[in-house]
């Protein structure tokens, strides 16, 4: 049953803000900006659309339907819709709260509902299990079993999405968390400290990118602070539509890095970055504004840290690469850091830097978008690799993991020579050991 305070017919009270619905003039602007509008030209599956679709819940016109659902999650939530409005409609907010309705409307049952629950609930919670989880995988690359499964074929024989996850899978190392000192002191003269926000992906998959965000900041004056008892952002959560599990690791998040003395704190990951500043929003039901103000003032991706700090370029080696530069979605979008990568790019001595055209399209990633719908994805994830090859450059260079993953099987799968790297990972080969 439906709570007395729900909005019309959604069956949370945790609806989608209705003047938020309201304020969406039909005007347009959002669908050239949309992947899957641009693949379906479908209006349901556009921002507009979808956010019509809300409304008419809101205003008790449709009940909450499969069709509403669907869109939530055919939607990509790559926020570039946000950044074309005119009125300032955040249509991937209203998909990312209906996605949470929807668990409520039509909850998944039985295997399904109790895997799921698994993983958003006490899995990614957990930094122990969520990195213990990590090893039958690591054990599966090091023992050859997966030289011998993927030169058998057998992956032909499973469901697409399988394929593409095995397929996606980088060489796995130990998880970095466990490695990272508490404390990384600066080099040379000391600018400020920092805490470090370490992502569930990064210290999974892409380890090497934090050591480097971590060995950067070092060089470049800050002490680096990397608390270990941090859990999950949250974003997997916003994504698969569990905001109650999301306000919980808010929570803890908040209070455990609030009460460190640091002038920020600092994520290599734009999906982490995007979701703990919306801790802000998630959270304004606790009364707790100062608190959530200063916090999300302190949240600052590398590159927007190190541009508004300065990079201390004396002391660089060259990097002589022709690099061209992927937007992450939840970076250039959500948190309106599109200027800044770049300057930091085009500051290392011996870097040809390639505009990439469309460079703030979409990858096609979008969490668990590209393994749900594969067709989609490897049509959106097309349209950016003919645009990378125009570039001719040897290095792909981005700043968020899904992109990440994504980028890199596509570059394999069509037999691009380019390499995938984190801007990190960039300034790291710069920087003097």
């Amino acid at each position: 049953m439906a709570d007395q305070n729900c909005l019309g017919k959604f069956p949370l009270a945790d609806a989608p803000g209705y003047e938020e619905m309201l304020q969406c003039m039909r005007c347009g602007f959002c669908l050239p900006t949309c992947p899957t509008y641009a693949l379906t030209n479908r209006e349901r599956s556009s921002p507009r659309g979808r956010v019509a679709l809300a409304k008419a819940v809101a205003d008790d016109q449709l009940t909450f339907s499969k069709a509403l659902k669907q869109e939530a999650y055919f939607c990509l939530d790559c926020r570039a819709c946000s950044t074309a409005c005119p009125s300032g409609v955040h249509a991937g907010l209203v998909m990312e709260a209906c996605r949470n309705q929807s668990q409520a409307a039509m909850p998944l049952v039985g295997a399904a509902g109790k895997f799921r629950a698994f993983i958003l609930q006490r899995m990614l919670p957990s930094p122990d299990l969520l990195e213990t989880s990590m090893l039958p995988a690591r054990l599966y690359q090091k023992l050859g079993i997966q030289w011998l499964v993927r030169h058998s074929h057998l992956l032909k024989l499973a469901p697409g999405w399988m394929e593409k996850a095995e397929g996606m899978m980088p060489e796995l190392h130990p998880p970095l968390r466990p490695q990272l000192p508490d404390v990384v002191p600066a080099v040379g003269e000391q600018r400020g400290r920092v805490a470090f926000f370490l992502g569930c992906v990064m210290t999974l998959m892409y380890p090497e990118v934090s050591r480097q965000t971590v060995r950067v900041l070092s060089h470049q004056g800050f002490e680096v602070v990397t608390p270990k008892e941090q859990k999950c952002c949250g974003a997997p959560h916003l994504s698969e539509g569990d905001r109650e599990t999301t306000r919980n690791l808010a929570r803890h998040n908040l209070d455990l890095f609030m009460a460190l003395d640091v002038d920020a704190i600092v994520t290599d990951c734009a999906g982490c970055g995007a979701a703990l500043k919306e801790y802000e929003e998630l959270l304004e039901a606790s009364g707790n504004h100062a608190q959530l103000e200063a916090f999300r003032a302190k949240i600052k991706d590398i590159n927007e840290f190190l541009a508004e700090q300065g990079l201390r370029t004396d002391g660089l080696q060259p990097v002589n690469k022709r690099v061209t530069y992927h937007e992450p979605c939840h970076l250039c979008h959500a948190q309106n850091v599109s200027r800044q990568p770049r300057e930091l790019i085009k500051a290392i001595p011996g870097i040809e830097f390639i505009e990439l055209n469309e460079a703030s399209w979409c990858c096609g990633s979008a969490a668990t978008f590209s393994l749900k719908h594969t067709t989609e994805s490897q049509q959106i994830l097309d349209r950016k690799l003919a645009n990378i090859v125009t570039t001719d450059a040897e290095l792909l260079v981005t700043a968020n993991p899904g992109c990440h993953l994504q980028l890199a099987w596509g570059l394999k799968k069509a037999g691009l020579p380019q390499r995938v790297v984190h801007v990190t990972e960039l300034l790291g080969m710069a920087t003097r050991s």
